[in-house]
């Protein structure tokens, strides 16, 4: 197949639906959301390359400290995998992919059992909305 059959076969591709109520207002562990944006490609914040973001939702918590988490739509769960293997771990980060999700999640000063809780419920809504293998 030609470059031209590839992009008419990805042109077509739908995008994965964000997962059902992924940052919730208020979150387990006691975290209220303060902000929920949605970004364009060319905002992200994370080295994620920009053509293969569907859509990019992030928002920002208070409770029990501070946090920012982003989820990133990617066009083939094949790139959220090679993010999670090449991506650089720094303090007080935590990522992961399922499917065509990626998901980062950055924190201040947090109670570590609150943030376990939160980073707990955002993995079952994204595993809850990765499309199921056979």
């Amino acid at each position: 197949m030609g470059a031209a059959g590839w992009a008419a076969i990805a042109a077509c591709r739908k995008a994965a639906a964000l997962p059902g109520d992924i940052f919730p207002e208020n979150a387990a562990g006691g975290w209220r959301r303060t902000d929920r944006r949605r970004l364009s490609a060319s905002e992200a914040p994370d080295p994620v390359p920009r053509n293969e973001i569907e859509t990019l939702l992030t928002a920002g918590y208070e409770g029990p400290g501070k946090l920012d988490a982003r989820l990133y739509v990617l066009g083939s769960a094949v790139v959220g995998v090679e993010l999670s293997q090449r991506w650089k771990p720094s303090a007080d980060t935590v990522f992961f992919s399922r499917g065509p999700y990626f998901v980062v999640v950055k924190w201040q000063a947090a109670e570590r059992g609150a943030l376990q809780a939160f980073v707990r419920e955002v993995e079952k809504s994204v595993a809850d909305a990765a499309p199921k293998k056979d």
